[in-house]
C-alpha cells in the first residue's frame, strides 16, 4: 500500500513538471515579443530612452542636494542603464516579475 502512494505522489511531482516546463513559458514569452511591429518597438524605444534621460537627471539632483553619493548614483544609474538594454533585447515588452524582491539601494 506504501509502495501504490509512493508511486502517486512521484507521478503526481512529474506531471506537475512536465505542466511547468520552462521551455514552453519561454516559447509563449518569445511569442509575446513579436507582438510589436518595427515602428511600434521605435516609438516606445524614443519614449523608454527619455524616460531614461530623465531618471538620470533625478539622480544626478539626489546627487546635487546630498542624498546619494557619486558611487551609489553610479550603480542606480548602471542599473537604469541595464534595464533600458534588456527592454530592447526583449523588443520592448516588459516581463512580469517572477517573484523577484524589488532593488533596494543604500545611501
Amino acid at each position: 500500500m506504501k509502495w501504490i502512494k509512493a508511486a502517486a505522489i512521484i507521478a503526481a511531482l512529474c506531471i506537475g513538471l512536465v505542466v511547468s516546463n520552462p521551455a514552453a513559458s519561454f516559447a509563449a514569452e518569445q511569442a509575446v515579443a513579436d507582438v510589436l511591429t518595427d515602428e511600434q518597438k521605435q516609438e516606445i524605444a524614443v519614449l523608454q530612452k527619455q524616460a531614461l534621460e530623465q531618471e538620470k537627471q533625478v539622480i544626478e539632483k539626489y546627487v546635487e542636494f546630498g542624498v546619494f553619493s557619486e558611487e551609489k548614483a553610479d550603480q542606480i544609474v548602471n542599473h537604469l542603464e541595464q534595464r533600458f538594454e534588456q527592454l530592447e533585447r526583449d523588443g520592448f515588452i516588459p516581463k512580469s516579475p517572477k517573484h523577484s524582491h524589488p532593488q533596494h539601494f543604500d545611501k
